[in-house]
């Protein structure tokens, strides 16, 4: 169901109850509930992207829900996730994040992409990704990165493709790559690599990656 455009500002209550796909970007939303959604069971995908969204609270179960575009809202906080235990995609690009606690996704286990750039993030705790074995594509580029900790992809064993270009990054820890993981891509260009001694071991990874 395409309701992209529409000047909503509350979801509509007349959609048919077997939507799979639900497209409400470029509306006027600024606060939602899972709970607004409950009718829709059937509910894969659900776009709220371009929206004016500050607040999303996910208490109320979506067992249904694979894919959610929250991408250009004015989030500042991350929603809790709970209640969307199938979630396969995760789109936050272009919001106002500044932080993400420890187990931040914790919540959404089968995650596999997760979408980041664009936001304020200045340094992740070490735990943030804790738990998310199943996800392949990891995104967080374009933020203001200065910093990262040297365990923070130890979880992330189906990782392929990993995005960092256009942070703060002058350099990365030692053995922040897990040993024998093998990317397709990884992407760094765009940071202001400070070429020392700490640059070493990013130096020697690439050069045996």
């Amino acid at each position: 169901v395409n309701c992209t455009e529409q000047g909503l500002s509350q979801v509509p209550t007349l959609l048919p109850k077997d939507t799979g796909i639900l497209l409400l970007s470029t509306n006027h939303f600024t606060s939602l509930s899972t709970a607004d959604f409950l009718p829709l069971a059937q509910l894969q995908d659900l776009d709220l992207s371009r929206n004016a969204l500050v607040a999303l609270d996910t208490e109320t179960p979506l067992l249904a829900l694979r894919e959610l575009i929250l991408s250009h809202n004015e989030l500042r906080e991350l929603p809790t996730l709970r209640g969307l235990p199938a979630l396969t995609r995760l789109a936050l690009a272009h919001n106002r994040l500044a932080e993400l606690p420890p187990g931040a996704f914790r919540a959404v286990p089968r995650l596999q992409d997760l979408d980041l750039r664009g936001n304020h993030l200045r340094t992740l705790p070490q735990r943030t990704f804790e738990g998310l074995r199943a996800l392949k594509d990891l995104d967080l580029s374009d933020n203001l990165l200065e910093e990262l900790p040297a365990e923070l992809l130890q979880d992330l064993r189906k990782l392929e493709t990993f995005w960092l270009s256009g942070n703060l990054l002058r350099s990365l820890p030692s053995g922040f790559f897990p040993e024998g993981h093998i990317f397709m891509y990884v992407f760094l260009t765009e940071n202001p690599w400070h070429c020392d001694c700490h640059l070493r071991y990013l130096r020697l990874w690439i050069r045996h990656n």
